[in-house]
């Protein structure tokens, strides 16, 4: 309990790139969170704005999502809406840890219960996605708010995406918070918080099966957080994330990944405009990562 009380409550930039990049869907957990290079439906409102313009229906996807044994929720809702020229979307993602025990050790070396606190985090964005030539282009605005315990902190931030796709691999990038506001406490006794700039980019290997009318996608994915010192090498902490995904007959989905060391899994199905996916994710220390997710297209 306290290494996921450290995760969830710290209050500096190692929190704040974490509870931001759990990831959603069902979909690319299934696939180790290797979907910023393949980011097709709309939850590339996360992942990467770019990825919009390969959305041709209107989509509107949902999530729940129990992480750790359910000691945390994770819930999102994306929406995307292909234009004539172009895409927008937005989304809403929704991080809260409830009844967090407290305890006291101060008189005693026993720790003494005494009560709980709530933290919640959400994210709202705003996406925009545009075809120019062969490559795709995307900007996110992003509004953060954070709850603690009697404190709150706000801030504004913009993510910057592009795509393309070459003789059957999808390339992805997107370089999160790349302008940025300080998050501000509302109690004078916090200190102020700032995102710190994160470079994701992956590729994707789509390659159909024609004899057996299905498909298979091949990712691999990576984050690199450039902190405060992008000129410096030294600085850089790169993840990885490796998936695969199998389609039959564009109706049932088979998916295994590895989300940085940890074994994911998952399963999809597709019926008529309907899509439901679930997957979880294996993690040795916080325990299991439960994700059910579903969209509609219209």
């Amino acid at each position: 309990m306290m290494i996921l009380f450290c995760l969830l409550l710290g209050l500096g930039d190692t929190y704040l790139n974490d509870f931001m990049g759990l990831g959603v869907g069902a979909r690319a957990l299934g696939m180790g969170n290797a979907f910023v290079g393949l980011a097709d439906d709309a939850t590339a409102v996360y992942w990467n704005s770019a990825g919009l313009v390969k959305v041709k229906k209107k989509e509107l996807f949902l999530m729940r999502s129990g992480d750790f044994d359910g000691a945390i929720t994770l819930n999102s809702g994306m929406f995307a809406y292909p234009l004539k020229k172009c895409t927008i979307g937005a989304g809403i993602y929704m991080l809260s840890a409830p009844d967090i025990p407290l305890t006291d050790t101060i008189a005693t070396d026993v720790p003494i219960y005494t009560g709980k606190i709530n933290a919640k985090d959400c994210i709202y964005y705003a996406a925009f996605a545009l075809p120019i030539a062969s490559v795709n282009f995307g900007l996110t605005l992003k509004y953060i708010y954070r709850s603690w315990v009697i404190a709150s902190a706000e801030g504004v931030t913009i993510d910057f995406g592009m795509n393309s796709k070459f003789n059957g691999i999808s390339y992805g990038a997107s370089v999160e918070n790349l302008v940025t506001t300080p998050l501000y406490w509302s109690d004078t006794l916090s200190t102020n918080d700032r995102l710190p700039v994160m470079l994701k980019y992956g590729v994707a290997l789509e390659h159909n099966l024609a004899n057996a009318n299905s498909k298979v996608n091949i990712c691999l994915g990576f984050d690199t957080s450039l902190k405060d010192r992008i000129a410096e090498f030294t600085s850089l902490n790169t993840d990885a994330y490796l998936g695969m995904e199998y389609w039959w007959k564009q109706q049932l989905a088979l998916r295994i990944g590895e989300d940085r060391g940890n074994l994911t899994l998952g399963c999809g199905i597709i019926y008529q405009n309907l899509k439901v996916d679930y997957a979880f994710k294996f993690h040795p220390d916080l325990g299991l990562v439960k994700r059910l997710s579903g969209s509609l297209c219209f």
